[in-house]
């Protein structure tokens, strides 16, 4: 199973301060943020970032499993990363829901840059090189020379932002990736850079990001079916 490439260890003592927190409107609105199915094996150990890479047959499995739960849930819209495999698992909860699809490009996965496609050994080998300037300022730090979590946040919060505007205090789906939904739980309640990287959510696993009237709350993560959780 795909798992996120390992950030250099923080030291003892070590917690870089992250972004502040989000405004919240305090809606209500709830936001499920989908992580795609597992993908191809052909593309496991690699860094893909935000390359087109097919799902594993497994992974078409999972999409068509967890659309069918979501259709237990009445969704106000559905919105997906363009790359096919957040596509596909936007489409099966759209179709199961009987709600409205759109597509965001500000949903897609991180660009890594000059590193991308690399075998994740050598991928981690270099962040580890770069060690000093990733622990200096992690939210900010992109050594590849493509998106930081920053950049992430700055091109995805307006999607997360327009879809809760569009919830009418309901429910939504945001049909992603990891390190898209990584970066928009951080940057919504101003998580610290050693919370951020501990952050999990699996393959064909969600979150769930509540506008809540005091701030926005992190009600669930990694979960594969979102039918009774509050």
């Amino acid at each position: 199973m795909r798992q996120p490439i390992p950030h250099p260890d923080f030291p003892p003592g070590v917690d870089p301060p992250g972004p502040r927190p989000a405004r919240a409107p305090g809606s209500g609105a709830r936001i499920w943020l989908v992580r795609h199915a597992e993908v191809h094996a052909d593309f496991e150990g690699t860094a893909y970032g935000n390359s087109d890479v097919p799902l594993s047959k497994t992974g078409e499995e999972q999409t068509r499993v967890l659309g069918a739960r979501f259709a237990a849930l009445p969704l106000e819209l559905v919105r997906a990363s363009p790359l096919a495999r957040a596509t596909a698992m936007g489409r099966a909860i759209a179709v199961g829901a009987r709600a409205p699809l759109e597509l965001a490009p500000g949903l897609a996965e991180v660009d890594r840059g000059a590193w991308q496609g690399l075998p994740t050994a050598e991928f981690r080998a270099r962040w580890l090189a770069d060690r000093e300037a990733f622990l200096a300022d992690p939210w900010r730090w992109k050594g590849h020379g493509g998106e930081s979590d920053a950049d992430l946040f700055a091109r995805g919060w307006p999607v997360l932002y327009a879809t809760l505007e569009a919830a009418r205090g309901g429910t939504v789906v945001l049909a992603s990736h990891y390190n898209l939904i990584r970066a928009l739980v951080t940057g919504a309640l101003g998580l610290g850079a050693r919370a951020s990287f501990a952050f999990r959510n699996r393959p064909a696993h969600a979150a769930l990001l509540v506008d809540a009237p005091g701030g926005f709350e992190l009600r669930a993560s990694d979960v594969d079916d979102p039918r009774g959780v509050g």
